[in-house]
């Protein structure tokens, strides 16, 4: 009463103060948050994981065979005819196909792409030499652009890039948590920083001192790092500045329990689940992982659409930060802030 009383002496009104969870009814919405994101990871990744099939698998078809047919049966494939082995190999080059089937007088040749995918090359070797063996038809397995001895998985493109988003994120937020009341400009100018050296570390660490990239792409792969990285730190802070420290939360959700599994990275994306297939090429997960893979093992062929992407994250991000004011609740401070942010990131 007197609180309201020196403020109405003031000449100024005293709105009343929104109520605010506390105690009880605060720690039951944090455990209900937590178990909604630990739903979500186990929907996500269980959902698109646990039982790949394929989907249009983009193969090449060279001369006449009743293998595709025979195969096509129980394997989806998307078979494209070419004139030669030669265009077909081309074709894999510019990541048209993910495969080739050369059929012979003396048999067929299979052709797989490690590099595209390990379980893709496994699954269409599988699939077509048990479609030899029932139609008594003799097959060679070859591989091109198979995978070198630092990338025997062919997750590291896929490892490095979820380094970069983990890396983007936080930066984001700790800027956020501890970064008080600093200027939208200067914000950016921070994430900026922290990009390029986050991926110039990501990048020499995984290069020259693990020996899973090739270091002749160093300087091509620290500036693909570096897009990558900033363009989620921006998208991140973007949604920071609408909806607080829970834009933290969306990002988490959006951009590793979904766009993890969806990234085409374990599990190639023509085997992934309707939903994880079409959104995955769209988020950074997929579109990183995509850039890095094609840059690492196929001369940056194709690497036009992810690059476009993951600029269009970093200049919507940076535009929406310097437009929107960041979120506060009424009568939240900083130290508030922080704590709520850090509450996200645990």
């Amino acid at each position: 009463m007197t609180q309201q009383a020196s403020g109405l002496a003031d000449g100024g009104d005293v709105p009343p103060s929104k109520p605010r969870l506390s105690g009880i009814p605060l720690l039951i919405a944090a455990i209900g948050v937590v178990l909604l994101v630990q739903a979500l990871f186990v929907f996500s990744y269980i959902g698109a994981l646990h039982h790949p099939k394929p989907h249009e698998v983009s193969l090449g078809v060279v001369g006449a065979s009743p293998l595709p047919l025979v195969v096509g049966r129980r394997f989806s494939l998307d078979a494209t005819r070419y004139v030669s082995e030669a265009a077909a190999l081309h074709a894999i080059d510019q990541r048209d196909i993910d495969g080739a089937l050369v059929a012979g007088p003396a048999g067929a040749k299979l052709i797989v792409v490690p590099a595209a995918g390990a379980a893709g090359a496994a699954a269409l070797t599988a699939a077509f030499t048990a479609g030899a063996v029932a139609l008594h038809q003799p097959i060679v397995v070859v591989q091109s652009h198979p995978l070198p001895p630092g990338d025997t998985s062919g997750t590291v493109s896929f490892l490095v890039v979820m380094a970069l988003i983990i890396g983007g994120y936080l930066s984001s937020t700790i800027a956020m948590s501890f970064g008080g009341r600093r200027s939208r400009r200067r914000r950016l100018a921070s994430l900026g920083i922290a990009a390029v050296v986050g991926a110039l570390l990501t990048d020499a660490l995984a290069g020259p001192v693990l020996g899973a990239l090739p270091t002749s792409k160093f300087l091509a792969l620290w500036a693909l790092f570096t897009l990558v990285m900033m363009g989620v730190a921006f998208a991140t802070a973007a949604l920071q500045s609408v909806l607080g420290a829970g834009g933290t939360l969306v990002v988490v959700i959006v951009f590793v329990i979904l766009g993890a599994p969806a990234s085409g990275g374990t599990v190639p994306t023509p085997y992934l689940p309707t939903i994880w297939r079409t959104v995955g090429p769209y988020l950074p997960a997929g579109a990183g992982t995509t850039a890095v893979r094609n840059t690492i093992y196929f001369s940056g062929n194709a690497i036009a659409k992810p690059l476009i992407i993951l600029g269009t994250y970093l200049v919507v991000g940076a535009i929406a930060v310097l437009v929107l004011h960041q979120r506060r609740a009424p009568g939240e401070t900083d130290a508030e802030s922080s704590v709520a942010a850090a509450a996200v990131i645990s």
